[in-house]
């Protein structure tokens, strides 16, 4: 029993610090509908701050290159201090990114705000990394920590203070947001903009303000919890899964409920550690980590409050589709210029052409999801290293030529790709977003952190692919990496492609893209919405499957590392900056934007800067978030653009009368607004004029 309250007291830091993001993440989305991913990346940049302030008495900016420390004191300062200052910079640091990111996006579509959210998270994770290392840094006591005895238990005092902090926070706010002009006022601009403005109220001053007040409880959260938790970029960032899961019991509007979901959020995963040491049978790792899941799903799909949109009607569109015009004659191009890129390739570069051809096809399998269909999916490198470490166990079953083993680790990932896409029957949007970045999370710390399933540190190898006694590994001997696993690839890739495209074209692809434009419209047209998500969810998680297979037999061994959430982060980042709503964007992804793919393989070797792709990925991602929501395939798919150029290349070396079909006419430019007007007012036609709404 003194052990149950033992942890239960110690489980107060961490649920302090979850209670106080989430309270953090409350004040953001009540002001500007925004679920801010970079919230606790916020924290964790303070929280070095406030580190280095009293060990070395240097202040730290966020930047790289450029000198990025400010001499304050000779050697540390004291706590208070250091901890008045890192509460000031924070509190600047949020309201600069709300200047220049979260501002112009104030009426801009759901997933627009969540990548450009996903952006600063990875922009400034990879600054902490490269200013500050990798290596954990354990720090020393902030609040007073005098032992205290209850019923024979000695704990530190910083739990109760903790705690105390945290109720006193929860009350402020509700009184603040209950009785005074300001919160009236923030109540009025987030339910109706036009009307709040007309009565004198300035709904961004509004929104500025608690910003600011959201920003100064991050950084508060990231100083209070570096003696519970030791400082690192990777998991520090990560504490906004439990926070969100907090924010989401209290439903983004409750104080009281999310600090208490919070603090009951930290208990319970002591409680938890404690019975991972005393009942043997309870999995030794992940356990902990996979909590804030189960409590994310059970709030989403118990409660199905969907999150709203502001009040004032804006400009709420999504990013455009492309609409390929002659899917089997581009395939056949594709085919020959990727053969000839890859014989012409030699070494490192052609690695990273196969490499940039597995990374096109990961992203496809969002243009599908999130670009065909508008679900929100922060978990795709979950299916991608789910179905590689399946394959990795497929290995003992001797006799089964290639692409037999693929194909079959591919559709394990599919009842997971199923079992995620149940939430969004209930759920969409921004809260879908969430649901699966818990779900990347809980497979990042229940699965792939399982050595049995895995294989620990060392990963698992992956026999090389064969058909028929003929080996296609990408090595054999010292020949690598070898022309005929690029081909392979290349023509798997080329295949799904294909698929996708047809699949667009198709009245299966109408009907999916009417879900993302309109959802009942399309139900009341008699469109099965559920089973046609479902569908959705189910073919994109086969083919990140698919990609996964490629990617365990590209790499040889495949470790835990491979598939963390940030990875699934990063693939989310590329392909809307590249054009998530165009298979054009998932090949410019994967040549241009992909880590080890081709692109940054030369600019690596020109010009040595590598290291840096994450944050180029982090700014790219919020700039185009800002400047154009339709990514860089759409601007090439212009009037002038490249892709209408190489388009009318391609008639003219494989005429239409060859392949059958026509071209269609240039189709003008429709907003998401109009079709939804237009599906309200004749659902019938709604679905048809969708998929001919886009520039090809």
């Amino acid at each position: 029993m003194n052990l149950v309250l033992l942890f239960l007291l110690l489980g107060l830091g961490a649920g302090g610090v979850y209670a106080l993001l989430g309270l953090g993440l409350v004040l953001k989305y009540r002001a500007t509908q925004v679920i801010d991913f970079a919230h606790a990346s916020v924290a964790m940049f303070s929280a070095y701050v406030f580190v280095n302030l009293r060990s070395t008495g240097r202040l730290e900016l966020p930047w790289i290159l450029l000198p990025h420390e400010i001499p304050i004191a000779s050697a540390g300062i004291d706590v208070l201090p250091a901890l008045a200052i890192t509460l000031v910079y924070g509190t600047l640091l949020g309201y600069v990114l709300f200047l220049v990111v979260y501002r112009p996006l104030l009426r801009a579509a759901p997933l627009t705000k969540v990548c450009a959210s996903v952006g600063v998270m990875l922009g400034l994770e990879a600054i902490a990394v490269l200013n500050f290392g990798t290596t954990s840094l354990a720090t020393g006591p902030v609040l007073p920590s005098v032992p205290i005895r209850i019923a024979s238990v000695a704990f530190p005092s910083d739990r109760l203070v903790l705690l105390g902090i945290v109720v006193a926070a929860a009350l402020a706010l509700l009184a603040l947001y209950r009785f005074t002009r300001f919160g009236l006022a923030t109540r009025a601009s987030a339910e109706n903009e036009t009307g709040a403005a007309l009565i004198g109220i300035s709904p961004t001053a509004i929104a500025t303000r608690n910003w600011v007040i959201a920003s100064a409880f991050a950084a508060l959260s990231g100083i209070l919890i570096t003696p519970i938790s030791s400082l690192d970029p990777t998991s520090y960032t990560l504490f906004v899964v439990p926070a969100l899961g907090a924010a989401l019991v209290g439903r983004f509007a409750s104080f009281p409920w999310t600090a208490g979901a919070g603090i009951a959020l930290g208990i319970f995963q002591s409680e938890v550690t404690l019975l991972q040491a005393q009942v043997p049978w309870m999995p030794r790792q992940g356990l902990g980590d996979g909590v804030p899941f189960l409590l994310i799903l059970i709030a989403m799909t118990v409660s199905a409050r969907r999150l709203g949109v502001r009040g004032d009607p804006g400009t709420m569109r999504n990013p455009s589709l492309g609409r390929p015009t002659r899917p089997l004659a581009t395939s056949i191009v594709c085919l020959v210029l990727g053969l000839i890129v890859l014989v012409a390739l030699q070494g490192s570069f052609r690695a990273a052409f196969i490499s940039s051809l597995i990374t096109t096809c990961i992203c496809l399998s969002l243009v599908l999801l999130t670009g065909f269909v508008g679900q929100v999916s922060l978990a795709q490198m979950s299916f991608v290293g789910f179905s590689a470490f399946v394959l990795s166990q497929l290995g003992a079953i001797a006799g089964l030529p290639f692409p037999i083993p693929a194909l079959l680790a591919a559709l394990t990932a599919v009842p997971l790709g199923v079992l995620i896409g149940l939430p969004a029957l209930r759920v969409r949007g921004v809260s879908l977003a969430v649901v699966t970045l818990a779900v990347a999370a809980a497979m990042d710390a229940l699965v792939f952190s399982n050595a049995a399933f895995s294989g620990g540190l060392g990963g698992r190898t992956i026999g090389s692919p064969t058909f028929f006694g003929i080996d296609l590994g990408i090595a054999q001997g010292h020949d690598y990496p070898r022309v005929i696993f690029g081909v392979v690839v290349l023509v798997v890739v080329v295949l799904v492609g294909y698929g996708v495209a047809r699949l667009r074209t198709s009245s299966t692809g109408r009907v999916l893209v009417a879900i993302r434009s309109n959802e009942r419209a399309a139900a009341f047209v008699g469109v099965d919405v559920a089973r046609m998500k479902l569908f959705a969810f189910a073919l994109s998680s086969f083919i990140a499957g698919l990609a996964g297979s490629l990617l365990a037999y590209d790499q040889g061994t495949v470790s835990s590392a491979s598939f963390a959430t940030f990875t699934s982060l990063t693939v989310l980042a590329i392909a809307y900056v590249a054009g998530i709503g165009r298979i054009a964007g998932a090949v410019i992804a994967g040549l241009m934007f992909a880590s080890d793919g081709l692109f940054v393989s030369f600019l690596d070797a020109w010009l040595h800067i590598g290291q840096y792709q994450q944050i180029v990925a982090g700014v790219a991602l919020a700039f185009t978030a800002i400047q154009n929501q339709n990514g860089v395939a759409a601007e090439l798919a212009g009037e002038k653009g490249l892709a209408l150029r190489i388009a009318r290349l391609r008639d003219r070396i494989l005429p239409v009368r060859w392949f059958g079909g026509a071209a269609p006419a240039p189709l003008r430019t429709r907003s998401t607004s109009d079709v939804t007007r237009t599906a309200a007012a004749e659902p019938a036609v709604a679905v048809k004029e969708e998929a001919g709404a886009r520039n090809p």
